[in-house]
């Protein structure tokens, strides 16, 4: 059986690809698709056949799956509006005609009709069913990963973990969706499961500010800011506006309780627990002493 991964020079594709050697799968039986097959020459080394994979270049694309019977898509990393659901379109139309038998989409938890990263999900969900190809439906929960994205250094600094309304989420460790997605990859069947990766409990921005608080020794309270608020700080980061638009929105669905869903199919897929967001922060401590030096 052959296998495909998507998105292979991505954070998330790596460790899948790191999940699926460590679980025995052959490398010559792994195929990893980037847009830039020169940043996979580790893998190529260890005998993973590297192809490119650009989602814009669905000719190139559907000649790069020629032989893969199980794919992974991955969603594509650019936020720009309008962007993600044509470039997952072609992903699915190329591996029907590449003749992949089965795909297993990373999806998101609460995807729906409203900001463009959640429709563009619910439309790949939708082209998926479409497509006559067997399939399986992995929506994962906000990445604990993404605090370190400004997240925690703003609450160590001013004791404050800012949100909009009080409501839980199943946050989830990257490192968790990757070992879901190759144990999906790795095993025949799943056909038509909508499975859900999150983490084992439904954290509120209270519990978030405390789990800091406990990892870092620091009294970090959660505190409600307005979403006008909560955006023009991503402004002052610098961010640009369809990125305030993507986490804003993001955070609007948090706010109403759409990404608030905990499973165990993490446990059911790998067969262990997923990380709890203490036992995250305490095995990745190490990057706020990272950060601090590097400014």
């Amino acid at each position: 059986m052959t296998i495909g991964v998507t998105g292979a020079g991505g954070q998330l594709g790596g460790q899948v690809l790191d999940n699926l050697l460590a679980k025995g799968v052959a490398p010559n039986e792994i195929v990893a698709l980037t847009r830039d097959p020169a940043k996979l020459a580790t893998y190529a080394a260890k005998g993973i056949t590297v192809r490119a994979g650009d989602f814009d270049k669905p000719a190139e694309l559907e000649a790069s799956l020629k032989g893969v019977e199980r794919l992974l898509i991955i969603p594509a990393s650019d936020l720009r509006p309008g962007i993600r659901t044509p470039q997952h379109k072609n992903a699915v139309n190329a591996a029907k005609a590449a003749g992949v038998r089965h795909v297993i989409y990373i999806s998101t938890t609460g995807a729906h009709r409203g900001q463009d990263l959640f429709t563009a999900h619910l439309e790949t969900e939708q082209t998926i069913y479409a497509s006559g190809l067997a399939w399986t439906i992995l929506r994962m929960g906000m990445y604990y990963d993404n605090l370190w994205m400004g997240g925690i250094a703003y609450a160590l600094a001013n004791g404050a973990y800012a949100a909009t309304a009080p409501s839980g989420e199943g946050k989830v460790a990257r490192s968790d969706v990757a070992a879901a997605a190759a144990a999906l990859l790795a095993a025949k069947g799943h056909d038509s499961r909508l499975y859900h990766a999150t983490g084992p409990a439904s954290l509120t921005p209270a519990d978030v500010a405390g789990a800091i608080s406990n990892v870092f020794g620091k009294k970090v309270d959660a505190v409600t800011v307005t979403q006008e608020q909560y955006d023009g700080g991503l402004k002052a980061a610098g961010l640009p506006d369809f990125v305030v638009d993507a986490i804003g929105g993001i955070e609007v669905a948090r706010a109403k309780g759409l990404l608030d869903v905990v499973t165990h199919d993490i446990q059911h897929l790998t067969g262990r627990k997923a990380l709890t967001l203490v036992e995250y922060l305490a095995s990745t401590k190490h990057l706020a002493q990272a950060k601090a030096a590097a400014h």
